[in-house]
């Protein structure tokens, strides 16, 4: 959308007429506490596999070897849940600063 091209009316019409950041905050929320589950539950898988560290036999090598990509992708998911929520929340804060700069529209009946 090129803002430059409309009339400031227009452009300061259609920025407060919008849904505002709260839809953004509440994502940002949600992807934020999607990426804590996502650490504590690799946390817990590393600490029942660090259970295993003495044990010998084929159903503890196989656990380490089942859960070691697990715990990689749950780390690796948290990172992106992370970086989703820290997007979502610079746009709410970009949005709010919008509002802030923008001079709101007077009605005139």
């Amino acid at each position: 959308m090129d803002y430059g091209t409309l009339p400031p009316q227009i452009d300061t019409a259609r920025t407060f007429s919008g849904p505002g950041p709260g839809s953004l905050l509440a994502a940002a929320a949600i992807w934020q506490w999607l990426a804590d589950r996502l650490r504590d539950t690799a946390t817990k898988y590393l600490i029942t596999a660090g259970l295993l560290d003495g044990v010998r036999g084929p159903g503890a090598v196989q656990m380490g070897a089942t859960t070691a990509p697990y715990i990689t992708w749950l780390r690796a998911t948290a990172e992106l849940a992370e970086q989703t929520a820290a997007r979502a929340a610079a746009a709410a804060d970009a949005n709010e600063r919008a509002l802030a700069a923008a001079t709101k529209p007077v009605r005139r009946d």
